[in-house]
């Protein structure tokens, strides 16, 4: 292998540069009603590349603060394979190569059993291969009805393949289909104004964290694809810290997608039937185990420094674990917020500020939306559990993320906190929301004086049906790409 000389100067941080961003990584486009995402194959690598020169100058950069519509590219490493991206020294990172299938990596994420991939609609072993990721967003429905039809005519004089096509639906007050608020909890990007709520930038998180090609929570680069600059002279890549290099993956980052199905019946009469949390009525101790299960009230209120669904805390997201709730009286040791953002108490002899520090280097930036018709128009709960049975509906939540380093942020979450069921000290107590398939039952436990509540043998209320890793290039990537 080639010695590598990387420049040893000073350089002051970097300003973010956002028109080489793809818009995807600084919103999340709520103001657009409509979204669908196409799965796509290609059949001839060239025809390929001559569609990703038709709708490069469609791509939406993150410097395009009010589209009225918005298009984005990724790729999975079948993809960047097959268009012959150059390879160097400096490579793509294991995780994506390997793909979220991986044998080993299924077990890592839970994606056994009832979630194994050989069960998936796509991006399983036994569906068509995926190559490409086009998102579509529109402010109506008539919009993006126009865009797709432009995009699925190239798409097939170019002999691209829609293997799967994905469609969103418009949350109301942005619920998740089981009732509660969803979206709430989103790290601030340095350099990035206006990422978060108020109260989180004050110390927002590194760049490098979601964006390759800047520091991270370490001081760090995150490892980058690079390429040879000599064999590509006239490329117009960003230039790499390493001499003789051009750097493929700055201002790119890594995407995950997971689509997962939802009981949201099930869900219900599950807490219906088996609630022992005080309250009022059936209905009333319902809501509040799911609030526990969830970590938050439906309307989004914290449990952690709220007793009931405030409206005035409805996104409220500056709160302590360690502070306002240390013993997981209000907000369970094992409920869902608190295993996928421990905050300032994480389990492991680690208190306050290392305890922030070691969680600042595990975010993810997520940009999900529900999929399927909505059980109830309301979305509220109460009217969920007036229904009698199931409609028979799909329904569920695209989770997409994105992050700089799939394995320490997206797997570590998933792994480590998430399908932990020793997770806190906790016995068989995985994550109660997102089902993993290591267990074929579950318990939550529910902190509480003088003895706490055990739920147990719970059953699966999500399932996976498709995922893949992507990477979503910078716009001269995309541009390097189409012509190499």
């Amino acid at each position: 292998m080639t010695t590598l000389k990387t420049s040893t100067a000073t350089k002051p941080e970097v300003v973010l540069e956002m028109k080489d961003m793809q818009g995807l990584i600084v919103r999340g486009y709520k103001e657009l009603d409509a979204a669908t995402y196409l799965l796509l194959q290609i059949k001839d690598a060239e025809k390929a590349k001559n569609y990703l020169k038709i709708i490069l100058k469609e791509i939406t950069p993150a410097i395009d603060n009010r589209p009225q519509s918005a298009m984005h590219l990724a790729f999975t490493w079948a993809g960047i394979s097959l268009l012959k991206v150059p390879e160097s020294e400096y490579e793509f990172s294991r995780e994506f190569r390997e793909g979220m299938t991986e044998g080993l990596r299924s077990s890592l994420l839970g994606d056994v059993n009832h979630n194994a991939p050989d069960t998936w609609k796509w991006g399983g072993p036994k569906t068509g291969d995926i190559h490409i990721l086009l998102f579509c967003f529109a402010k109506d429905q008539t919009m993006l009805d126009e865009l797709l039809n432009v995009q699925k005519k190239a798409l097939d004089e170019n002999d691209i393949l829609i293997v799967e096509e994905l469609k969103t639906c418009k949350s109301k007050n942005s619920k998740e289909h089981f009732g509660f608020q969803d979206g709430i909890s989103q790290p601030a990007m340095k350099g990035l104004h206006g990422s978060a709520k108020k109260e989180e930038e004050t110390d927002p998180v590194k760049a490098g964290e979601f964006v390759l090609g800047y520091r991270n929570e370490y001081d760090n680069y995150t490892s980058s694809p690079l390429v040879k600059d000599s064999s590509y002279p006239k490329n117009d890549l960003p230039k790499s810290r390493v001499e003789g290099f051009k750097d493929l993956g700055k201002n790119g980052t890594y995407l995950v997608f997971r689509q997962m199905k939802q009981n949201v019946f099930q869900f219900w009469k599950y807490l219906k039937e088996n609630s022992k949390e005080p309250a009022i009525d059936q209905i009333q101790a319902a809501i509040n185990l799911g609030a526990k299960m969830v970590g938050r009230w439906p309307g989004g209120a914290p449990l952690a420094v709220s007793g009931y669904d405030d409206p005035g805390k409805n996104d409220l997201n500056k709160f302590s674990y360690l502070i306002d709730d240390p013993n997981g009286m209000r907000c369970p040791f094992g409920a869902h917020i608190r295993r996928t953002n421990p905050r300032d108490q994480l389990f492991s002899r680690r208190k306050d500020e290392p305890s922030i520090n070691m969680i600042r280097k595990h975010r993810i930036i997520r940009r999900g939306r529900i999929f399927g018709k909505p059980i109830v128009a309301s979305m509220n709960p109460e009217d969920i559990l007036k229904l009698e049975k199931e409609d028979g509906e799909e329904r569920g939540i695209h989770f997409i993320c994105l992050a700089g380093h799939i394995s320490r942020q997206f797997e570590f979450i998933q792994n480590v906190w998430v399908n932990n069921p020793v997770f806190a000290d906790l016995n068989n107590d995985a994550d109660p929301i997102i089902s993993s398939g290591q267990n074929n039952k579950n318990d939550f436990t529910c902190q509480a004086s003088p003895l706490r509540r055990k739920y147990k043998d719970i059953p699966h209320f999500t399932q996976v049906i498709g995922g893949a890793y992507f990477f979503l290039p910078g716009i001269k990537a995309l541009n390097f790409i189409a012509n190499c």
